[in-house]
């Protein structure tokens, strides 16, 4: 049985879909009779189906055709038994953190911690950026006309278990009694298995792709589909290409259901009604405000002090620039010659208040941590023997892969015509190495791989900006534009987050497993930051410089110190990035709701899990707005 199958089909794995299958079931006030039968004597059932399926004993039994009105319309559905239902709800629990990071941003069905009402606002959005044409489309019969293989294929791509896999296919191939009484196999797959979405979003994500390489951001939920364009021109262009690439698939758009329209003359998508300015666009509908926050001081000369239950920062000259109450305050982050007195110091250390140094270029320097930080003898050796032995190989390659998969989807959400070529390209180099990854034998194999995805990614990233902001490299120490300048110091405090994330999981920063111990830094940090420098940071400035609120004048050069931010530039993106870590995230890691900034820590604990226990599977975070 191959890991993947053994954390599925635990008789508690086993247990919780049932659960889950259970309350589906019982939406409507009435049980079916299959549910009802493995109700009489659940534990059993369970004991029974584990068994069965430890000893490679277990086959899926035949469908069950049903027939349902929907309006004035029959609907023939094709129904999986109880124990079926079970199996495959247990394996979508079990792959959804492997399947959900290659499915995109234009995918908002079917996926933890994504809905409705998250679709809406992407529409919304897109509105707003002046998008104002859009194609209103859906795919015609779409889990009937299904390719079962290419679902499969991609499935075990992405699936590395033999047992997982075959009972999937067979899943695929299980007949159903016709009315006249023969038995056949469904030519797509059944809607009511609960791996068909799972499926469905593998095989669509060609047609998002295929979308979004081309510049027409698209909202995608289940099969319905929304493309926003500037004009009609664009909008007919984006028709043809997502009805030659679900042709390609074997499949094809509903004809009867595509349109192009604009928000002035209104139409509806989801059961919201859309128009020029309804529904609203809402940007911190997820964020959660925090009774502490993190303060952050540039005050060169200046201090930082505690009285009276009291912090206050006062300038090189006395003067008092912030005094707030000490339990407003989370952490500190200090950029350059800022103090500390022996008051705030003992405040700090006594109140598990982490304060991050950093050069006044942006450097990171490094963390005051409290004594509050337990040593863990046991975590440290089994870091130390992950370090330097084949985890280190397997651990990297999650990671790896985790960053390049979400360069490539911040890429496919900025590209817009007329840069969807070069942005094509660099996503197309982006993919080919996501599939060198797992032929990778070492961590300098790995490390090389990341550093020919950042030659790709950067310099089409910096061609994304406009003109006055656009830059060809990543440019550090020192950074020579703006928004380089703005990566380099949020990459610090992001650091700096990493370190306290590592030391609260009972980790050592120092031992990394892709960046190795030669240097002296924090190389696990480094690691565990990867994955957070596209989705954290790269975002945000992009946004920022996109959106002009970071502009040119927001960047100063000192001789060859190259260009620093000014205060105001600063203070835009340490406010866009701490706005974007109180964001609450829900689906990004299994069964784990909290802002992005617990994902940070939630992270660094699995890390320590992965580590302890090799046969932990540790996964990146899958992308979420």
């Amino acid at each position: 049985m191959g890991r993947l199958a053994e954390l599925a089909f635990t008789a508690e794995a086993l247990k919780a879909a049932w659960l889950v299958v259970l309350a589906n079931d019982g939406e409507d006030g009435t049980l079916g009779p299959g549910t009802r039968w493995f109700s009489e004597d659940v534990d059993a059932q369970i004991a029974k189906l584990a068994a069965e399926l430890a000893a490679n004993d277990y086959s899926p039994s035949s469908l069950t055709r049903v027939s349902i009105m929907s309006g004035s319309k029959e609907r023939i559905l094709h129904i999986p038994s109880i124990r079926d239902r079970i199996v495959a709800r247990a394996i979508l629990a079990a792959v959804t953190p492997l399947v959900d990071p290659h499915l995109g941003p234009a995918a908002y069905a079917y996926r933890p911690g994504l809905g409705v009402a998250d679709a809406v606002q992407a529409v919304v959005a897109l509105r707003a950026e002046g998008l104002g044409t859009v194609v209103r489309t859906d795919v015609r019969d779409c889990f009937a006309t299904l390719p079962k293989e290419t679902a499969l294929r991609r499935f075990g791509i992405v699936v590395d278990d033999d047992q997982v896999h075959e009972i999937v296919a067979a899943f695929l191939n299980r007949p159903f009694r016709t009315p006249s009484g023969g038995m056949r196999v469904l030519a797509g797959v059944a809607q009511g298995c609960p791996l068909s979405p799972l499926l469905a979003n593998l095989v669509l994500v060609d047609l998002d792709r295929a979308l979004l390489r081309q510049g027409f951001p698209a909202v995608r939920y289940a099969d319905d589909l929304l493309i926003a364009v500037h004009t009609t021109t664009e909008a007919h262009e984006a028709a043809r290409i997502a009805s030659v690439t679900l042709e390609g698939l074997g499949m094809e758009l509903n004809p009867d259901k595509t349109r192009v329209t604009t928000f002035e003359e209104g139409f509806t998508f989801l059961g919201e009604d859309f128009g020029p300015r309804y529904p609203p666009l809402i940007d911190d509908h997820r964020i959660h405000e925090q009774p502490r926050h993190v303060l952050y001081v540039g005050a060169q000369g200046g201090r930082i002090r505690s009285s009276a239950g009291r912090v206050i920062v006062e300038s090189k000259d006395d003067a008092v620039l912030l005094n707030v109450p000490s339990s407003q305050v989370a952490r500190i982050v200090c950029f350059g010659s800022v103090g500390l007195s022996a008051g705030a110091r003992s405040w700090v250390l006594s109140n598990d208040v982490d304060v991050i140094f950093a050069s006044r270029k942006g450097n990171y320097l490094g963390t005051l941590l409290s004594h509050g930080q337990r040593y863990r003898p046991a975590r440290i050796r089994a870091q130390l023997a992950a370090s330097d032995g084949p985890q280190a190989t397997l651990l990297g390659k999650a990671i790896v892969l985790a960053k390049i998969t979400k360069q490539q989807v911040l890429l496919e959400r900025l590209n817009r015509r007329p840069d969807h070529e070069r942005v094509a390209d660099a996503v197309g180099q982006l993919e080919s190495l996501i599939h060198m990854v797992p032929d990778a034998h070492s961590p300098m194999e790995l490390m090389g791989l990341e550093g020919a995805a950042a030659k790709f990614y950067f310099p089409c990233l910096g061609q994304l900006m406009p003109e006055l902001m656009q830059f060809s490299e990543r440019s550090r120490q020192p950074p020579q534009d703006v928004p380089n300048a703005a990566l380099s110091y949020l990459y610090t405090i992001l650091l700096g987050e990493c370190v306290t994330a590592l030391h609260a999981a009972g980790l050592d920063p120092a031992f990394g497993l892709l960046h190795t111990d030669q240097k002296n830094r924090p190389n696990l940090a480094l690691d565990l930051m990867e994955e957070f420098r596209p989705w954290l940071v790269d975002q945000v400035v992009a946004e920022a410089v996109i959106q002009r609120r970071l502009r040119p004048e927001h960047g100063r050069r000192e001789g060859t110190d190259g260009v620093l931010l000014t205060k105001q530039g600063k203070e835009v993106v340490v406010d866009a990035y701490e706005r974007r870590l109180l964001g609450e995230v829900r689906g990004a890691i299994p069964d784990f709701t909290g802002t992005r900034r617990r994902h940070i820590y939630r992270q660094a604990q699995r890390l320590q899990a992965a580590i302890s226990s090799p046969s932990i599977i540790w996964t990146g975070l899958s992308w979420r707005p």
